[in-house]
């Protein structure tokens, strides 16, 4: 199914992902009972079947795609997702697009999935700043809020994707900007990777400055090694095309795509305004730390979430 921001990738590119990971339609639907089951034994976690905080059946496929088809992995990480969303309220909370802080944001920066998947069936993500005016207005906790938002309504709505490519274009950053993602920038980090399952196929930088390699490296220092072996810094846009086809780009990135970045924001806007119910309705749909059993066999770490290999196989006749 095509939405007017998205466009899922061909169905030979889902059958080939489906043949990595050694899974099927057939067998996704059997792991969801097994997923949904276990959940509702969690008195901690959401529960699949409560009408008025509903989980959504797509984010739990999502999540066991991008945990590579591991059941235990999807547990853990469907575990700290509902965790962390209330341990970091400035990142998780007041999702409503309408907001004018979070319009403001979207006015000053930009973080966008492209509409066109590539032949591979990756997700295209474009950041950049929009403009160098008004830099003093940048809130970096409402950028990062947007970007979860931009991720969390892919993943649970939209999308079905292999992997992420980013675009970072730095052409509009400013010492300001630096200075700001400096002081902020581990635990919004940190957040992404308890949150989410997150994969990564490449990150493509252009247009980078001299001064804003010191944020750089604090951020590679934040990645695991096999990521940070997959970033990419590009003297050009001609030398980014080397690496994603045109009919992805937009036109203002020497693409073939008929729209520019900024047509493509606005256009990903209306699909935020457009799920504007389900986006608040997520700030409550989270996990309760007071009804985590206390045997549980979770090894928790400092958002208090459960970390890799805690949970046992959960067997359901």
């Amino acid at each position: 199914m095509e939405v007017k921001a998205l466009i899922l990738p061909k169905q030979s590119a889902i059958d080939q992902m489906y043949s990595e990971l050694g899974t099927s339609e057939a067998k996704i639907a059997i792991d969801l009972k097994i997923l949904k089951e276990w959940m509702r034994k969690q008195p901690h976690l959401p529960n699949p079947d409560d009408g008025e905080k509903t989980v959504d059946e797509k984010r739990i496929k999502m999540f066991l795609i991008l945990c590579k088809n591991s059941m235990e992995k999807t547990k853990v990480k469907l575990d700290q997702h509902y965790t962390v969303k209330p341990s970091a309220p400035e990142y998780f909370s007041k999702w409503d697009p309408t907001l004018p802080e979070l319009i403001q944001s979207m006015k000053l920066s930009l973080f966008v999935p492209l509409p066109n998947p590539t032949h591979e069936g990756h997700r295209v993500v474009l950041y950049s700043a929009r403009t160098t005016e008004d830099v003093d207005k940048f809130v970096y906790n409402d950028f990062i809020k947007l970007c979860f938002m931009t991720y969390d309504l892919r993943i649970a709505q939209l999308d079905a994707c292999k992997t992420d490519i980013y675009i970072l274009d730095l052409n509009n950053f400013t010492m300001n900007h630096v200075t700001t993602f400096l002081l902020n920038v581990k635990k919004a980090v940190e957040c992404t990777f308890e949150a989410y399952p997150m994969r990564i196929h490449e990150i493509h930088m252009v247009n980078v400055k001299s001064f804003i390699q010191p944020l750089m490296n604090i951020v590679i220092s934040l990645m695991k090694k096999k990521i940070s072996n997959r970033i990419f810094n590009h003297n050009s846009i001609e030398e980014l095309k080397n690496y994603i086809g045109p009919s992805i780009l937009p036109l203002n990135y020497g693409g073939s795509y008929p729209k520019t970045s900024d047509e493509v924001i606005d256009e990903w806007y209306d699909e935020l305004t457009k799920h504007r119910e389900w986006l608040i309705a997520q700030e409550s749909i989270v996990a309760d730390k007071s009804k985590r059993p206390k045997n549980c066999n979770t090894n928790l770490d400092s958002f208090g979430t459960a970390t890799e290999g805690s949970f046992r196989k959960l067997e359901v006749d």
